[in-house]
């Protein structure tokens, strides 16, 4: 089994430098719009915001940028390495902490107005753990915007003259192995494919109540911009008609 953790360790430096994301906007996710755009938080300014999986930390410094008091996490200190880089380059203060998602004991109970997790959650093996922590966490009132690569982009592929399925649809989460080429290396990596409902009944039952499920339009006029030009080159068809991105807004009541 690949350890995750010990791959984006190896490939942090070369992933923020060869996938730019800017940090003028909040991203989702690849192909997909900001939140410039979407307006799923509203002003943030003065509000205690985390980002869970901030990876390199592009959208813990955008949030700082806005004004919000930002704490990020992640369980790869190469990515947290990044990360202080770039809140020194942009000069923004954001703590970091090097932690799992699904484990946040370090961090008090409502303790903050908003969280994200932006195409985080994929990698975490016990889902319901990690969203009864984000639950936890958040003031009563709290938003919390979770994005996920679309399970659609996977299981269809083909062109203007066919499409067909790569594999089934996932009804029940399925483990997917993958290699991703860095300077002539091979990395490791893994991640879960689940359903729509499972991502939206996990909410629910955790107590969140969810106020949007969307599926934007792909597009090019994306912060996510190096990873977006790469499928767009590599998976074309699928990058003009398939949703690419899964975003879900939920409310702590």
């Amino acid at each position: 089994m690949p350890d995750v953790k010990r791959s984006w360790d190896k490939v942090a430096r070369l992933y923020s430098h060869i996938y730019i994301i800017k940090t003028n906007t909040i991203h989702y996710g690849p192909l997909c719009p900001g939140e410039n755009r979407l307006g799923l938080l509203g002003d943030i300014s003065g509000l205690h915001a985390i980002d869970l999986g901030c990876g390199a930390g592009q959208n813990a410094v955008a949030m700082a940028k806005a004004g919000a008091v930002v704490t990020g996490v992640d369980f790869s200190a190469n990515q947290l390495g990044e990360a202080r880089k770039l809140a020194d380059k942009f000069n923004v203060s954001i703590k970091l902490v090097n932690k799992d998602i699904s484990n946040l004991a370090a961090l008090k109970s409502g303790d903050f107005d908003i969280a994200i997790s932006a195409c985080a959650m994929a990698f975490v093996k016990d889902l319901k753990r990690a969203l009864v922590e984000a639950f936890r966490i958040l003031k009563t009132g709290g938003r919390f915007v979770l994005s996920v690569m679309h399970p659609v982009q996977y299981i269809i592929d083909g062109d203007e003259r066919s499409v067909h399925f790569n594999s089934t649809y996932p009804f029940v989460p399925r483990l997917l192995k993958s290699s991703w080429d860095f300077e002539n290396e091979s990395v490791k990596f893994q991640h879960y494919l689940r359903s729509v409902s499972e991502y939206h009944n996990y909410l629910a039952d955790t107590g969140f109540a969810v106020k949007k499920i969307l599926e934007p339009k792909p597009t090019l006029k994306t912060p996510h911009l190096g990873f977006s030009r790469e499928i767009m080159n590599e998976y074309p068809y699928i990058a003009r008609h398939l949703p690419i991105t899964l975003i879900f807004l939920a409310v702590k009541p």
